[in-house]
Protein backbone atom coordinates (compact mmCIF):
# COMPACT_ATOMS: atom_id res chain seq x y z
CA UNK A 1 0.00 0.00 0.00
CA UNK A 2 1.39 3.34 -0.99
CA UNK A 3 0.78 6.28 1.30
CA UNK A 4 0.05 9.59 -0.37
CA UNK A 5 -0.99 12.49 1.74
CA UNK A 6 -0.92 16.22 1.90
CA UNK A 7 2.26 16.92 3.80
CA UNK A 8 1.21 19.46 6.36
CA UNK A 9 1.48 19.29 10.13
CA UNK A 10 -2.21 18.80 10.91
CA UNK A 11 -2.69 16.03 8.34
CA UNK A 12 0.40 14.17 9.52
CA UNK A 13 -0.55 14.48 13.19
CA UNK A 14 -4.01 13.14 12.37
CA UNK A 15 -2.55 10.20 10.43
CA UNK A 16 -0.17 9.41 13.29
CA UNK A 17 -3.13 8.70 15.57
CA UNK A 18 -3.50 5.28 13.96
CA UNK A 19 -2.67 2.22 16.05
CA UNK A 20 -0.78 0.65 13.13
CA UNK A 21 2.94 1.03 13.90
CA UNK A 22 4.03 0.11 10.36
CA UNK A 23 1.86 2.87 8.96
CA UNK A 24 3.26 5.36 11.47
CA UNK A 25 6.81 4.42 10.49
CA UNK A 26 6.00 4.89 6.79
CA UNK A 27 4.50 8.29 7.56
CA UNK A 28 7.60 9.27 9.51
CA UNK A 29 9.80 8.23 6.58
CA UNK A 30 7.74 10.31 4.14
CA UNK A 31 7.85 13.63 6.00
CA UNK A 32 10.42 15.08 3.62
CA UNK A 33 8.59 18.10 2.27
CA UNK A 34 7.22 19.38 5.58
CA UNK A 35 8.78 22.69 6.59
CA UNK A 36 11.35 22.68 9.38
CA UNK A 37 9.17 24.30 12.05
CA UNK A 38 6.34 21.80 11.50
CA UNK A 39 8.76 18.86 11.27
CA UNK A 40 10.15 19.74 14.68
CA UNK A 41 6.65 19.96 16.16
CA UNK A 42 5.67 16.62 14.64
CA UNK A 43 8.85 14.89 15.80
CA UNK A 44 8.45 16.27 19.33
CA UNK A 45 4.90 14.92 19.34
CA UNK A 46 6.16 11.53 18.16
CA UNK A 47 8.52 11.42 21.16
CA UNK A 48 5.35 11.03 23.21
CA UNK A 49 4.09 8.02 21.22
CA UNK A 50 3.78 4.64 22.93
CA UNK A 51 5.96 2.87 20.35
CA UNK A 52 9.66 2.76 21.31
CA UNK A 53 10.62 2.06 17.68
CA UNK A 54 8.81 5.17 16.48
CA UNK A 55 10.14 7.35 19.31
CA UNK A 56 13.70 6.20 18.74
CA UNK A 57 13.52 6.91 15.02
CA UNK A 58 12.01 10.34 15.70
CA UNK A 59 14.70 11.05 18.31
CA UNK A 60 17.49 10.57 15.76
CA UNK A 61 15.64 12.61 13.11
CA UNK A 62 15.08 15.38 15.64
CA UNK A 63 18.81 15.46 16.46
CA UNK A 64 19.45 16.56 12.88
CA UNK A 65 17.96 19.96 13.79
CA UNK A 66 20.71 20.49 16.34
CA UNK A 67 20.84 23.02 19.14
CA UNK A 68 17.63 24.80 18.16
CA UNK A 69 15.53 21.94 19.62
CA UNK A 70 17.41 21.72 22.94
CA UNK A 71 15.11 24.09 24.88
CA UNK A 72 12.02 22.11 23.84
CA UNK A 73 13.69 18.83 24.73
CA UNK A 74 14.62 20.18 28.16
CA UNK A 75 10.94 21.02 28.71
CA UNK A 76 9.97 17.50 27.65
CA UNK A 77 12.48 16.04 30.11
CA UNK A 78 10.79 17.93 32.93
CA UNK A 79 7.18 17.11 32.09
CA UNK A 80 7.08 14.05 29.89
CA UNK A 81 6.27 10.43 30.58
CA UNK A 82 9.26 8.19 31.30
CA UNK A 83 9.43 7.02 27.67
CA UNK A 84 9.40 10.61 26.40
CA UNK A 85 12.18 11.55 28.82
CA UNK A 86 14.26 8.59 27.63
CA UNK A 87 13.71 9.52 23.97
CA UNK A 88 14.61 13.15 24.69
CA UNK A 89 17.87 11.92 26.24
CA UNK A 90 18.72 10.07 23.03
CA UNK A 91 18.25 13.26 21.04
CA UNK A 92 20.18 15.41 23.51
CA UNK A 93 23.05 12.93 23.50
CA UNK A 94 23.16 12.98 19.70
CA UNK A 95 23.14 16.78 19.63
CA UNK A 96 25.77 16.96 22.37
CA UNK A 97 24.94 20.49 23.50
CA UNK A 98 26.59 21.34 26.80
CA UNK A 99 23.52 23.47 27.72
CA UNK A 100 21.54 20.27 28.24
CA UNK A 101 24.01 18.88 30.77
CA UNK A 102 22.12 20.17 33.83
CA UNK A 103 18.89 18.46 32.68
CA UNK A 104 20.69 15.20 31.88
CA UNK A 105 22.43 15.16 35.26
CA UNK A 106 19.17 15.92 37.06
CA UNK A 107 17.61 12.84 35.43
CA UNK A 108 20.62 10.72 36.33
CA UNK A 109 20.45 11.71 39.95
CA UNK A 110 16.72 11.85 40.59
CA UNK A 111 14.76 9.81 38.03
CA UNK A 112 13.60 6.39 39.24
CA UNK A 113 13.04 4.83 35.83
CA UNK A 114 15.96 2.59 34.76
CA UNK A 115 15.37 3.21 31.04
CA UNK A 116 15.53 6.97 31.58
CA UNK A 117 18.70 6.75 33.65
CA UNK A 118 20.32 4.42 31.08
CA UNK A 119 19.58 6.83 28.23
CA UNK A 120 20.66 9.80 30.37
CA UNK A 121 23.95 7.99 31.11
CA UNK A 122 24.53 7.45 27.41
CA UNK A 123 23.75 11.11 26.69
CA UNK A 124 26.11 12.22 29.46
CA UNK A 125 28.99 10.25 27.96
CA UNK A 126 28.28 11.53 24.43
CA UNK A 127 28.24 15.12 25.65
CA UNK A 128 31.49 14.55 27.54
CA UNK A 129 33.17 13.07 24.45
CA UNK A 130 32.16 16.01 22.29
CA UNK A 131 34.01 18.62 24.35
CA UNK A 132 35.71 17.27 27.49
CA UNK A 133 37.07 20.65 28.57
CA UNK A 134 33.72 22.48 28.40
CA UNK A 135 32.06 19.46 30.02
CA UNK A 136 34.56 19.60 32.90
CA UNK A 137 34.11 23.33 33.41
CA UNK A 138 30.33 23.07 33.40
CA UNK A 139 30.43 20.09 35.76
CA UNK A 140 32.75 21.89 38.15
CA UNK A 141 30.44 24.92 38.33
CA UNK A 142 27.30 22.91 39.02
CA UNK A 143 26.02 22.71 42.57
CA UNK A 144 26.66 19.02 43.10
CA UNK A 145 27.58 17.41 46.38
CA UNK A 146 30.35 14.84 46.67
CA UNK A 147 28.07 11.80 46.23
CA UNK A 148 26.38 13.28 43.18
CA UNK A 149 29.76 14.05 41.60
CA UNK A 150 30.93 10.53 42.43
CA UNK A 151 27.91 9.03 40.66
CA UNK A 152 28.67 11.05 37.53
CA UNK A 153 32.33 9.99 37.58
CA UNK A 154 31.32 6.34 38.05
CA UNK A 155 29.06 6.58 34.99
CA UNK A 156 31.86 8.14 32.96
CA UNK A 157 34.42 5.57 34.12
CA UNK A 158 32.07 2.65 33.47
CA UNK A 159 31.22 3.79 29.93
CA UNK A 160 34.47 5.35 28.71
CA UNK A 161 37.62 5.10 30.82
CA UNK A 162 39.58 7.38 28.51
CA UNK A 163 37.12 10.26 28.68
CA UNK A 164 36.75 9.67 32.43
CA UNK A 165 40.52 10.14 32.88
CA UNK A 166 40.55 13.32 30.80
CA UNK A 167 37.61 14.87 32.66
CA UNK A 168 38.93 13.81 36.07
CA UNK A 169 42.24 15.50 35.26
CA UNK A 170 40.56 18.67 33.98
CA UNK A 171 38.34 19.01 37.05
CA UNK A 172 41.24 18.46 39.44
CA UNK A 173 43.56 20.90 37.67
CA UNK A 174 41.24 23.86 37.30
Amino acid sequence: MKIKFKQDKDTILKLLKTANIKRKLRILDKMNSVNEKDSIKILLKILEDYSWTLREKAAYKLAEYGKKVVPRLKKLINRGYWFSRAAACITLGEIGDIKSLDSIIHLLLFDDNPTVTREASTALVKIARRDPLRFSRKLKHMSLDELEMLKIFIILETNDTEIYSVIKEFTQNE
